[in-house]
C-alpha cells in the first residue's frame, strides 16, 4: 500500500505536521464477516494503520433471529463469532499494531446500522469494508451492508474489492 498525504484538512483524519500537509486516521474501524471481501478490508485496515500510525477497531456484527437468542446453535455461533473477531485482532497485533475487536448483535437488516453505532461508539476516523463487486443499482435493490453504511454514514468509508 501506497500511503499519500490528504491535501486538505479532513475532520476525520487528525493533522500531525502542518509545514507537510500529513494527517492520520486515529481510529480505523474495519468491519469484518466470514467473507474473502472482509479478508481483504482488514489486511487494507492494517496497512492504512501502518502508514498512518492509527489504531484498528474490528468489529463483527451477528445477526440473530428472535427463535436464536439461546441455545445450543446459539453457543456456537456466538463461539465462532469471538474466534473470528480474535484471529483479526491477532493478525493485526503479530505486526505491532494497536488493535481491538468487538462482537455486536442486532436483528436481520440492521448490520449497517450497528457498523454505524460501533463507529460513533469508537470515535472511528474512517470505515473499512469489502465489497462483493456489486452496481449500485445492485446494491441499492439488495439492500447491501456496504451500500447502507455508504449512503447512512456521516464519516468517510473506504470500500475494498
Amino acid at each position: 500500500m501506497v500511503c499519500r498525504t490528504l491535501p486538505v484538512p479532513s475532520r476525520a483524519a487528525h493533522q500531525v505536521d502542518k509545514s507537510r500537509g500529513t494527517y492520520v486516521f486515529e481510529t480505523i474501524l474495519v468491519a469484518i464477516d466470514h467473507s474473502d471481501h472482509s479478508q481483504r478490508a482488514l489486511f487494507t485496515a492494517k496497512d492504512l494503520a501502518k502508514c498512518t500510525g492509527g489504531k484498528v477497531r474490528i468489529v463483527h456484527v451477528r445477526e440473530v433471529s428472535l427463535g436464536r437468542k439461546s441455545g445450543p446453535v446459539s453457543t456456537e455461533f456466538s463461539q465462532e463469532a469471538n474466534a473470528l473477531v480474535e484471529d483479526a485482532v491477532k493478525a493485526v497485533t503479530a505486526d505491532g499494531i494497536a488493535a481491538t475487536g468487538v462482537l455486536r448483535e442486532t436483528h436481520s437488516g440492521r448490520v449497517a446500522s450497528e457498523i454505524l453505532a460501533e463507529a460513533a461508539a469508537s470515535e472511528a476516523s474512517v470505515v473499512v469494508l469489502g465489497a462483493r463487486g456489486l452496481t449500485d443499482l445492485e446494491g441499492l435493490v439488495m439492500g447491501s451492508t456496504t451500500h447502507k453504511v455508504l449512503h447512512l454514514g456521516t464519516l468517510p468509508v473506504l470500500v475494498v474489492r
